[in-house]
């Protein structure tokens, strides 16, 4: 029997006024939900203390592995990158001369398991033994495994493990996460089988709309193959590989590209991949980065614009053109089985009057709120059942052309008024606070965008004069610091910090992206930031380590601080993004206007609690 984790499910604050509308699903609603542990991924009737035996096969390359040690580790639960526990005790599996093995009756017990992957360590693909190889791949709930379950363990499914698991992940016996980011390591399992299929070591099937990296994948894998398949750690292909990485194995070795991607010292290894490679297609030329970007340009989308991201991992996506709004169903909710390739769904939501829409942000208690430019209001929609709530939409407080909205830890919707040149605080229920429209005394000029920070402080970007105005969580205007040279800004974020960054472009004629970095309400002295990539940000999101990620003209940037993260070209390939966000998982989810579709960088980011709105305060 096959159980999945609670973590999917949605538990919105009891707001009576607002869950009447949702009373019918109540029956569906998981009892544990907010009890701040790690999801249980099975149920009493899914353990048992010694569980069928199953099979599987070690491939290095097309080279069958033998001898080479199987291992099944649960995630640990203490932390990020927590020590992982291994399952199979007091008895040692091998691969056999074809690389097949099989895990006997008793040899392991998923009781106290959430979570699992497996390795296959030392053996030989046909060179000789080799203590450098170690192949991995992610599996999903422990209690899901089966007398039918079969597995297979090569490159790919190490490359597509490494990848999505790189958030949670310091080594192959460092995978894990605390109760915060359960949700985060649950959906990377998933995420994982999206690109490779542990069912057969090959890159997953795709829906319509839905492209995978498949060369980049292939490619790496055969740069970790070329390690694979020689005698050990003193071989030239391993000397390459370990040596550019600072690893020890090959897990090391994909798992340090993973995290630096940009690194052209690791992009370099590319040509590592034989003439004859063992998987394709593969890169024909040194890339820029080894991100692994997925697209999805389904026909629903038409205009993306703004993307938040809700407790569960799913985006939604303003779909300005279309005058919609378009949800991306993170993988656990549409896999029948964490075996297979998952396909990716979206479900689209037009009611209550959406025209035009552009901001979108998630509340606390998981009710999406929506500028909905066209229709000069805010419509609320409940994201259980996609439906407006009671009085949605809202057109009260000044509302004037609305064009972004951010939740405070109150429940509560500011929304910058771009026409208004004002914010609007609306409260939980829709009602405008009594000193709405607020502008500041005029302080703001076209405001763009607005997001609230730890201290429960409003920010707002104002593109008609390149400044930040900061409002306390009562209204009132507390300064507008400026470094005097960004125009036209676009995006606002907010970091766990204290730092405010503002996205935009300068006056400086060779200049044509910066952002100004705000420290505790006073322009830092490095701003304007330039560097990166950046190249006329519009938009701007922190992850849980406080670095900055950009959405820029055909790429995305990163910053520490002012810092530059990312190479000069930054990362990927866009069409000219408008929106950026980051999920539990440290995906990067781009909306691109350029050519109607979603991006999703695979395990970039830091893991990072959502909606952002769990993150502010007070």
């Amino acid at each position: 029997m096959q159980i999945k984790s609670s973590a999917i499910f949605q538990c919105p604050a009891k707001r009576a006024v607002k869950l009447a509308s949702v009373a019918a699903l109540a029956s569906f609603m998981v009892s544990g939900c907010g009890t701040g542990t790690l999801p249980s991924t099975t149920t009493s009737a899914a353990i048992t203390a010694n569980q069928t035996p199953y099979k599987g096969v070690v491939h290095g390359g097309q080279q069958p592995v033998s001898g080479a040690t199987i291992q099944i580790y649960t995630v640990g639960t203490t932390g990020i990158a927590s020590a992982s526990t291994p399952l199979i005790t007091g008895t040692t599996v091998l691969s056999d001369s074809g690389g097949g093995f099989t895990i006997p009756a008793g040899a392991y017990s998923c009781t106290s398991a959430t979570e699992v992957y497996m390795t296959a360590t030392g053996g030989d693909a046909g060179s000789g033994n080799n203590a450098a190889l170690s192949l991995m791949t992610a599996l999903g709930p422990c209690g899901a495994l089966t007398a039918s379950t079969f597995i297979s363990v090569n490159e790919l499914t190490t490359v597509a493990a490494v990848y999505a698991l790189s958030p949670f992940m310091s080594s192959y016996t460092n995978i894990g996460a605390g109760s915060s980011y359960a949700t985060g390591i649950v959906n990377a399992f998933a995420m994982a089988n999206q690109l490779v299929s542990s069912a057969n070591g090959n890159i997953a099937a795709t829906p319509s709309g839905l492209t995978l990296p498949v060369s980049r994948i292939d490619t790496l894998a055969d740069v970790l193959a070329a390690c694979v398949n020689t005698s050990g750690a003193t071989s030239a292909a391993c000397v390459s590989l370990l040596s550019a990485t600072s690893a020890t194995d090959t897990i090391g070795a994909g798992l340090a590209i993973a995290k630096n991607p940009g690194s052209s010292t690791l992009t370099g290894l590319w040509s590592l991949a034989s003439s004859s490679p063992p998987f394709n297609p593969t890169l024909t030329t040194q890339p820029n980065d080894f991100t692994l970007q997925i697209n999805y340009t389904g026909t629903e989308l038409l205009g993306s614009y703004g993307i938040a991201i809700d407790a569960n991992g799913n985006a939604w996506i303003t779909n300005e053109a279309g005058s919609s709004v378009v949800k991306a169903i993170t993988p656990t909710e549409t896999t029948s089985s964490p075996y297979n390739a998952i396909p990716f769904s979206t479900a689209t939501y037009s009611a209550g009057g959406i025209l035009a829409p552009r901001g979108i942000s998630i509340d606390r208690s998981g009710f999406v709120w929506i500028a909905n430019t066209g229709g000069n209001n805010v419509v609320e929609l409940n994201s259980l059942t996609g439906s407006p709530v009671a009085g949605s939409p809202f057109s009260g407080g000044g509302i004037s052309a609305p064009i972004s909205v951010a939740n405070d830890s109150a429940g509560n919707a500011w929304v910058a008024n771009f026409s208004g040149n004002s914010i609007t605080e609306l409260g939980v229920t829709g009602t405008p606070s009594g000193a709405s429209p607020i502008n500041g005394s005029g302080s703001l000029s076209l405001p763009t965008s607005i997001a609230i920070d730890k201290s429960g402080n409003v920010n707002v970007a104002n593109a008609g004069t390149g400044q930040i105005c900061i409002f306390n969580n009562a209204a009132i205007l507390q300064s507008c610091p400026s470094d005097g040279i960004l125009v036209g800004a676009t995006s606002i974020a907010t970091s766990n910090t204290g730092n405010i960054a503002l996205a935009g472009s300068t006056t400086g004629a060779t200049i044509t992206g910066a952002f100004t970095l705000v420290t505790s309400g006073s322009v830092n002295t490095a701003s304007p930031v330039t560097g990166g990539g950046l190249t006329l940000p519009i938009a701007v999101a922190y992850d849980a380590n406080n670095n900055a990620w950009f959405a820029n003209t055909s790429s995305i940037s990163e910053f520490s601080g002012s810092n530059a993260v990312t190479p000069s070209t930054g990362l990927g390939s866009l069409n000219s993004p408008v929106g950026i966000a980051i999920d539990a998982s440290g995906n990067i989810w781009t909306a691109n206007a350029g050519n109607n579709s979603i991006s999703i960088f695979v395990g970039l980011g830091a893991s990072t609690t959502t909606p952002v709105a769990a993150n502010v305060g007070p």
